[in-house]
């Protein structure tokens, strides 16, 4: 647990009590900038935690963590100062609940950063009583339109803040433009909810149609049996086909410098707003994906959804008539990263606005 406490003010703060890496994932990165941008302000007081621990075991720790800095930040506070704060998921959700008595209680707003959608998609009694018991003190902030609506409807959410994670990619890929289509690639947790089948197919069904590409897959698999399935799919092909295992850093880098295109074709039930997306447009990497979260917004204006129930099929469609149109191909790269760039810039606004909002010592 980190502290990095300074009471020698009287000026209002902003508590910022979350996860930062390690774990490293889309959302402790997010609240590991927030933090620092807060804490640049002079407004910040961090209250931050990190582990490595799996499973139940961490989360009994993270939220002992939550409960301690969260005494203590509100001692601090006695109702003046402001809290940003993340709700959990799954069975966290039932340790936010006392949580969010001492929300209530210490602070004069709250600031919720939503990073799932697993109480968005469908009212959850637990977000409903954490809602109840924090009040009128609740500020939301939201990935996108979709998670902004489903609050709404669900528990009569307002005060909303949309904030894409545009602002959030660490050491985004150099972009160029792509001028032909050869290389095909995956990236991410490996699991069949993320769509590691739908991939396979899709690579399976153009090599069937006369219109072969190269596969590039990256990312950790702890399935066995899905495993052996991807070592099978790459042995078919061993000059084409390669999974590297997880990147990060310059071997992330050299991923999106290989593939000319990314499919995500997403089934998870709770995908909000993935990072790789935008990492990939960044790099001028159209991505072909389902239309899951906020990931419609994420991609809006271009034609790169494509239907779940049709996605390998459509999916192998896009690609071979990108092959055959290389310019055409091209356009799409120059739109997707143009789409990283415009999206960067509304984050930017959005976010400056936001701190600015969440430090102003104007409001009550």
């Amino acid at each position: 647990m980190n502290n990095g406490i300074r009471d020698n003010d009287n000026t209002k703060k902003v508590h910022v009590i979350g996860v930062v890496p390690p774990p490293l994932n889309g959302m402790t990165l997010v609240t590991s900038q927030i933090a620092q941008r807060l804490d640049h302000t002079g407004h910040g007081q961090l209250r931050t935690i990190s582990g490595s621990l799996r499973g139940l075991h961490w989360t009994a720790w993270k939220h002992l963590g939550f409960m301690f800095q969260l005494f203590s930040a509100s001692l601090r506070s006695r109702g003046r100062d402001r809290c940003y704060f993340i709700p959990d998921s799954g069975a966290g959700l039932w340790l936010n609940i006392p949580e969010a008595l001492i929300l209530r209680l210490g602070f004069s707003e709250v600031w919720l950063h939503h990073h799932v959608f697993s109480y968005v998609r469908k009212r959850d009694l637990r977000m409903a009583l954490i809602l109840r018991l924090i009040g009128s003190k609740a500020r939301h902030i939201v990935l996108g339109q979709a998670m902004a609506k489903g609050l709404e409807h669900h528990y009569s959410a307002n005060q909303l803040t949309i904030l894409n994670n545009a602002n959030f990619v660490v050491d985004a890929p150099t972009g160029h433009v792509r001028k032909s289509l050869s290389c095909v690639g995956f990236l991410g947790n490996i699991t069949r909810s993320k769509g590691i089948a739908l991939y396979m197919d899709t690579l399976r069904q153009l090599e069937a149609s006369g219109n072969p590409v190269q596969a590039l897959i990256a990312g950790p698999i702890k399935d066995l049996d899905l495993r052996r399935e991807i070592e099978a799919f790459c042995a078919e092909k061993p000059g084409a086909r390669k999974w590297i295992g997880p990147v990060k850093g310059a071997e992330k880098q050299s991923f999106f410098n290989q593939i000319d295109t990314l499919l995500f074709p997403s089934l998870y039930a709770n995908e909000a707003l993935p990072v790789t997306i935008y990492e990939a447009l960044a790099a001028g990497i159209p991505v072909l994906a389902t239309d899951r979260g906020c990931i419609s917004e994420q991609l809006s204006g271009l034609d790169f959804i494509l239907p779940e129930t049709e996605f390998s099929t459509t999916a192998a469609d896009r690609l071979a008539k990108w092959q055959r149109s290389p310019n055409e191909f091209s356009k799409a790269s120059v739109e997707a990263q143009r789409q990283y760039e415009d999206q960067l810039s509304a984050a930017k606004i959005a976010l400056e606005r936001m701190i600015a909002t969440m430090t102003s010592e104007n409001r009550q």
